[in-house]
Order: C-alpha cells, then structure tokens, then sequence
C-alpha cells in the first residue's frame, strides 16, 4: 500500500478528481435517460391493444358505408441504432424494459468506477498530507539502497529510541488484546462465574470499571494530541499535550510535543520552555535541541540556536541539515542587522541613484572639472566693449580684407560713411553626454 500511495503526486490527484465528476455526469445522465423512459411507458401502458377498428365511413350527407381504421395503437419504436419498428403499445413496453435493463447495468458499472475512484482520490489526499507533514517535521524518507547503507558506520540506538520502540509495541499489543476475544477464555470466565455463584461469593457487576493509571491517560492524551496536530488543530493538540503532562510529568516527549504546538501558534517564549524542560529530563534527546533551536531562531538569538543546532548534529551526525542550519545562525549573529536580498532590478536602480547622487555632490565640490559635466567644450565670454561715437564708425581704409559695402544711402549717410559691425564667429555647436556616462568618468578620474 506505501509504494502504490508514492506513485501518486499532486498531478494523479488533480486527474482522479476530474474523472470523479467525468463519472458523477455519467451517472446523472444515465438516470435522468431510465426516468424519461419510465414515464414514456406509464403513458402507452393505458393504450389498447386491438390495432384496428370497424367503423362506418360517410359518403355524403346521406350515405354511409362500412370501413376499418388500422395501426390505431402503433408505436415507432427505435430498435437500436437506426433501426426504427411500428409496434403494438405492450411490444413498445417489452423495448422500453429491455433498454431499461442496459441502463441499469451501465449504473452498476458507473457506481463501482465511482466508488474505485474516491478510495483513490482519498489514497492520494492522505498521501499528500502526510507528505506535507513530514516536511514541516523535517522527516527524512529512506531512499539508499540496502549496499549504501552498508557503506557507512552503522548508528547504535539511544536508549530513548528503544523505550520509544517498546512504548509503541506495548500500545499495539493493548489495542490487540482489546480488540479480539478468544471463545475458551470466554467459557472459562462463564464457569468461574457459575462456580462462584455456587458457592455464595459475591459476583461482580459488569459496573465495575477498570482502573485507568496516570500512565494510561498521558498515553491516550498524547495519541490524541498527535492526531489533533498531524490535522493542523494545534490548539487542541495543545490542551491534550498539557493535560498528559499534568498526568505524566517526567515525560521529555510530551515537552518536546507541546513545545512544538507552541511553536506552530507563534508562542516562542513558551516553545523554549519546554524545550528547556525536555532537554533537562533527557539531554541526549535530538528533537528536544532541534525544538530548543528552532524557538531560539524565531526570537532572533542566533549565537544560541547555532549552538543548540550543532549539540543536535553531535547527537545525530547523520543529519547534514543540522549542520547547514547552524552554519546560517552563524552567519545571523555576524550580521544580523543584514537586509533581505531584493530584486535584481531594485539593486540596479538603487545603484544609479546612489552613482547619480555622488556625480552631482562631486560637481558641487569641483564646477571646474571638465569630465564631471556632462557637456563638453569651452565657453568664452567676451567683456562688454563701449565705443565711441568716433571709435564705432570706421571707413573702408580702416579695415582692410573686407570689401566695401554701400548702404541704402549710397555711401551717405547723416555723416557721410559706412557703418559696419564686427564679425564675432559662429556659436560652437553643444556636445550632449549621458549624465549617467559623465557620473561614471567622474569615478574613474577618483
């Protein structure tokens, strides 16, 4: 049964669940076809069964003569197929319960596909909840072959490994011995009783209630705590776990259980309590350090949890997962003020702003730096001229390279020359450079 639940995964589960409504639409389909039947021969059961009728046929107003009126009662019945029959209305019946017989038969066949399906689909729920399970408990499945497991040393069992064995051999043998009843001691138990009454002893009353020791109830409370958390109900496994320990309170198990419900419910000061308090009753216990550990990580004290993930892992070397988690509370207690690694692109973003920023802190600091601004060139200012009346009027003769140019008045102005503006050039066109470009070169001139 274990190794055909394994082969079912979430994908099987989704298909099964899809064949279970394939099959639900069958059968609807298959039921609604026998009752449309049903009533259809309810209906043509009230026919007659003569097929024809005498009557008299008018000829006129005045004449009559005798005629017959055939297939008064006739049914067209589908035989199958398409083949199609004029019957009688009981012939019409007999078709309606022969097809009704097929229709049931195919129900038969849907309800037991049906029924194969649940246990299936139920088969692949549990299998997938226990899976789940295992890896919120960190419970490992054993996958090496039996020439691996040769290959390393073999672990010697705790002795809290082979109470715990004992402790579970001794529930089943209870369980059994509860269950089934053998027919001798039966008997034998009637004539004792018989023997009893002779003799004028008194005879105990089936009242009388067996006496439960403490040690009983923690075990009962603890079945049923384990089964309130393997639901997720932790609350209630909770209650059943303090209520064991009020029964059993040397037990370092029924810590380390509780201590587990609290952690789930996000009470972490509690969970390392009790951790604490499995640890003292059994210090050799792997799973009351690793709870210990866990309730340590959720309150930020690294340094501690690394240490008690690395006293799990001296205790039980084999598990390479101990020393990888006490590796990373390490790393926490260096740093543990250390950011959550965000998105690529954020970290790209973030970089040019902070790049972006210093380019322009640096241009504050050096306006004269020619790669730090992100337009190249020289910009000359020429220092305002004032001229004359004198000194801005020139002749011809004055400036030579340039040919004489006469104006709207010929040459005759109010003062009788021509009047020129110096060329000053043309303006430098402008170089435009990435600013991302130019806080980058600033970098590299540092």
């Amino acid at each position: 049964m274990r190794s055909a639940v394994t082969a079912l995964d979430t994908g099987n589960a989704r298909v099964l669940q899809e064949k279970l409504e394939l099959v639900q639409t069958k059968l609807g389909e298959l039921h609604d076809r026998i009752d449309r039947y049903e009533q259809v021969s309810d209906t043509i059961a009230e026919l007659p069964h003569k097929l024809e009728h005498k009557v008299m046929v008018p000829l006129g107003k005045r004449a009559m003569m005798p005629g017959v009126i055939v297939r008064s009662n006739e049914i067209l019945a589908h035989l199958g197929d398409e083949y199609f029959a004029w019957q009688p209305a009981s012939q019409a019946i007999e078709t309606i319960k022969r097809k009704q017989k097929n229709l049931n038969k195919q129900v038969k066949e849907q309800e037991e596909a049906l029924v194969e399906l649940t246990t299936k689909k139920s088969e692949a729920d549990s299998f997938l909840n226990l899976k789940k399970l295992y890896e919120e408990e960190n419970i490992k499945e054993i996958t090496e072959t039996e020439q691996e497991s040769e290959q390393h040393p073999v672990v010697r069992a705790t002795e809290e490994d082979v109470q715990e064995f004992f402790e579970i051999e001794e529930e089943e043998r209870l369980k059994n011995e509860q269950a089934e009843w053998n027919w001798d001691d039966v008997m034998k138990r009637v004539e004792e009783l018989e023997a009893s009454e002779e003799r004028g002893d008194s005879v105990p009353t089936d009242d009388a209630v067996p006496e439960v020791t403490p040690a009983m109830r923690a075990t009962e409370l603890k079945a049923k705590g384990n089964d309130a958390f393997a639901k997720r109900k932790f609350k209630e496994s909770l209650q059943f776990y303090s209520e064991a320990i009020s029964c059993d309170p040397s037990s370092h198990i029924l810590y380390g259980n509780r201590a587990a419900a609290y952690h789930r419910l996000k009470k972490y000061e509690e969970a390392l309590k009790d951790a604490d308090l499995a640890i003292e009753l059994c210090d050799s216990w792997v799973k009351g350090h690793y709870r210990r550990a866990c309730a340590l990580s959720a309150l930020k004290r690294y340094k501690q949890a690394a240490e008690a993930f690395e006293r799990a892992f001296e205790l039980c070397p084999t598990d390479a997962k101990l020393e990888q988690q006490a590796q990373e509370m390490r790393r926490m207690a260096l740093n543990p003020a250390q950011p959550k690694p965000k998105p690529v692109a954020a970290t790209v973003d973030a970089k040019k702003k902070v790049t972006f920023a210093s380019s322009v802190e640096e241009k504050e600091e050096k306006p004269a730096a020619p790669r730090a601004s992100p337009f190249s060139g020289n910009i000359l200012e020429r220092p305002p001229t004032v001229h004359s009346a004198s000194s801005a009027v020139a002749t011809p003769e004055l400036m030579p390279g340039f040919p004489a140019k006469q104006s709207r008045f010929q040459g005759n102005n109010e003062h009788g020359d021509v009047v020129r503006l110096e060329p000053q050039g043309e303006a430098q066109p402008v170089k435009r450079v990435s600013r991302f470009k130019a806080a980058r070169a600033a970098q590299q001139q540092q």
